[in-house]
């Protein structure tokens, strides 16, 4: 345990040195393949190793659907997709107190059943509402720590990157964890609203302006095939039609042909220029996972998911309360380390623990993601943070302070789940048999 320990204090260090994620992570496993693996009988040092572990750390088919859904939320952002759903959410629950709250969640949502990212739903829809925010006379940290608080929804609700690397980690079904992150992301929607609601009576934030049924029906019509892709992708993957890696094929070809063809934003140019940067993102995210492909093993040759599964098994065998525990200790990690790196390091150690003790590993996997995704909201290395501030110029410490109010209805919702394991299973394994 000792061990562990020190592996996840090393690692934390080199981080908080400036290094960069993936160098962190390869230079910690390098230091204790040196220290302890090689130092056993029979495992001698071999750089082979290393190397193999890196490349078959990212050589798995179904993370081909990472820069597929990458490009497709750039895609979407820069083809006036974003513009159009925030239009059509400003015309249906813009009318309410604290209306450009209520919009920013709601467009969130949708936008969520598209991207796969938290990060890609602040970049796309955080500037447009920050600005609309901002002009409308709301506070400026407000209007940032609901935007990046709605943006974490885009990983629960299919499709979603992190539940792709899961799903690839352990084996589980991804069409049934893409299902059953559908009732918690829409639990998470309408717990933010409801401080938004609560916040918008206390500060007498403003009523926004009521539309007539015309100008709803044509923010729809403008709006349709654009919210006609999560249908598309949810659809598809529910009846079998397709993979989720499948979708995420599709949701870049639909992509596509709805900004280069049908809305005509982006030409041939601006489509190569976002592919390059679609490129450059997925190759950052991956060399990542390679190098916590390699911490992975690390752990694994030094028995780490053994003995942390026997030192949880002597404080207690009850399900509920092991649960807890990871719930703590993987917020505590949240804080530290990117929710990408978590699952890589921590899903092949946790989910044979709780599968042992009759816990549902899709359950798991959504319980664990949204426990990561509050991580992005919290320093130091919360990257919806980071997003905020490069997105709205605002410091980080106003955002910070007003983020912990709507961390708190997550909170709540993360309990809910862990007693009622059904918000998860329910669609899954009831509707999709």
């Amino acid at each position: 345990m000792e061990m562990f320990i020190i592996l996840i204090a090393l690692l934390v260090f080199f981080m908080l040195l400036g290094m960069p994620v993936a160098y962190s992570l390869g230079t910690t496993s390098i230091i204790a393949y040196l220290m302890y693996v090689s130092q056993v009988p029979g495992r001698e040092f071999c750089a082979g190793l290393i190397a193999q572990r890196v490349v078959d750390g990212v050589n798995s088919f179904p993370l081909l659907a990472i820069p597929l859904f990458l490009f497709a939320g750039r895609l979407m952002n820069e083809g006036g997709i974003t513009e159009r759903i925030f239009r059509l959410a400003n015309d249906f629950v813009g009318r309410f107190k604290g209306g450009l709250g209520h919009v920013n969640v709601v467009a969130s949502l949708i936008f969520s059943g598209m991207s796969g990212s938290a990060v890609a739903d602040v970049v796309g829809l955080g500037s447009l509402e920050i600005k609309a925010m901002r002009d409308a006379g709301y506070d400026e940290p407000f209007s940032c720590a609901i935007t990046g608080a709605s943006s974490i929804v885009g990983p629960i609700i299919p499709p979603s990157i992190p539940m792709l690397v899961y799903g690839v980690l352990t084996g589980v079904s991804m069409g049934k964890l893409f299902l059953g992150g559908i009732i918690p992301g829409l639990l998470m929607g309408f717990s933010l609203i409801g401080m938004i609601i609560v916040l918008s009576h206390i500060r007498g934030y403003p009523v926004g302006t009521r539309t007539s049924i015309k100008e709803k029906l044509i923010s729809f019509k403008n709006a349709l095939l654009s919210i006609f892709t999560p249908v598309i992708i949810i659809g598809g993957i529910w009846s079998g039609v397709f993979t989720p890696s499948e979708a995420a094929g599709v949701a870049s070809v639909y992509a596509i042909f709805l900004c280069c063809i049908v809305y005509r934003l982006v030409n041939l140019q601006k489509l190569l220029n976002i592919a390059k940067k679609s490129v450059i993102d997925s190759v950052s995210i991956l060399f990542i996972l390679a190098c916590a492909s390699f911490y992975s093993t690390i752990l694994t040759m030094l028995r780490i998911p053994y003995i942390l599964g026997e030192h949880l098994l002597l404080i207690t065998a009850d399900p509920l309360t092991i649960l807890i525990i990871i719930n703590i200790f993987l917020i505590m990690i949240g804080c530290f380390l990117p929710a990408m790196v978590s699952i890589y390091i921590f899903a092949p150690i946790l989910v044979p623990l709780v599968t042992s003790i009759g816990i549902d590993p899709i359950f798991f996997g959504v319980l664990m993601i949204l426990n990561l995704m509050i991580g992005m909201l919290t320093p130091p290395y919360g990257m919806v943070l980071f997003a905020l501030t490069k997105v709205s110029d605002i410091p980080l410490e106003k955002v910070i302070k007003e983020m912990l109010l709507f961390i708190l209805p997550l909170i709540l919702l993360l309990l809910l789940m862990i007693i009622y394991p059904r918000l998860v299973t329910f669609i899954p394994y009831e509707l999709m048999r």
